[in-house]
């Protein structure tokens, strides 16, 4: 529509070009000439229909590295939990403690058999530091009675978490019997909806020992997820001292930093019934 008008313009100027005569006409066919040069950049310039520019924030980078790996060569696995979480050694001493009492010995007591020998227990806890809410745990026994999971679970239930349920509906409530792949294996486990957190535990076994895995809430999912066997899995990776001492004086060969490692220390104090401690 502009365009129509402008052209009407130009012609009717055009026309006065002609019709005046006199030194007017020149300054006529000026101003004609300047309307059409000035057309020619109108109709060959396109109007601007862009926003104006705003400022653009820098694109988020995520972090590649929001999770932490742990592995535990003795006790033969590995997994990966988020960074705001922290991974701590257990044992049934410290559970003991946690709970106020002995739970070996009141099994024995009520179930006449003591339970079997823990090889090493780990736990990752959030920043409450609550082991009842933990969202990952996992107790390592040994197995030399090569039980599968589904009997052990008869034997032991989830010692030290819970046992001694003998009636059969309540057993039969708790007894392991949905489906998972863990590892790359398929297991089998059940929820507790009765306990805090209402976890998940899991019994798998694997070369001479019993897995006790209890997963709690999502980000206890997440790290099953990466769970993994690994490592030596082999009972004689730590060697018990033999006057009770793990001589841990500088320098250290690498045989020497492996047997002094937090992980062997725990190991010989529940493994080696003569052991003293890490002498430096």
């Amino acid at each position: 529509m502009q365009d129509i008008r402008y052209n009407k313009i130009v012609h009717f100027y055009f026309a006065q070009c002609y019709n005046q005569k006199g030194f007017a006409q020149p300054f006529l066919i000026i101003a004609v000439l300047i309307l059409v040069a000035f057309g020619v950049y109108r109709l060959t310039t396109p109007l601007s229909t862009s926003n104006p520019p705003s400022t653009l924030s820098s694109p988020t980078v995520p972090d590649v590295s929001e999770f932490n790996n742990y592995s535990n060569e003795s006790l033969g696995f590995l997994f990966k939990h988020a960074k705001n979480l922290a991974v701590k050694q257990d044992s049934e001493e410290e559970f003991n403690k946690r709970e106020n009492g002995d739970f070996r010995k009141n099994f024995k007591g009520y179930v006449m058999y003591e339970p079997a020998q823990v090889l090493g227990a780990v736990t990752v806890l959030e920043k409450d530091n609550s082991f009842d809410l933990a969202p990952f745990s996992v107790w390592v026994f040994d197995n030399s009675e090569q039980l599968n999971s589904s009997q052990w679970f008869e034997k032991y239930w989830f010692y030290p978490y819970l046992w001694g349920v003998f009636s059969e509906p309540d057993k039969g409530h708790i007894r392991p019997e949905k489906e998972a792949t863990v590892s790359g294996q398929t297991v089998k486990y059940s929820v507790v909806s009765y306990q805090p957190g209402s976890p998940k535990y899991i019994l798998i076994s694997q070369n001479q020992r019993i897995y006790l895995l209890r997963v709690v809430g999502g980000e206890g999912e997440k790290i099953l997820q990466s769970f993994k066997f690994g490592g030596s899995q082999d009972k004689t990776a730590y060697t018990c001292p033999q006057n009770g001492w793990e001589n841990c004086m500088p320098v250290l060969t690498p045989e020497s930093q492996k047997q002094c490692s937090e992980e062997a220390l725990s190991w010989k104090k529940i493994n080696c019934s003569n052991f003293k401690g890490a002498a430096y």
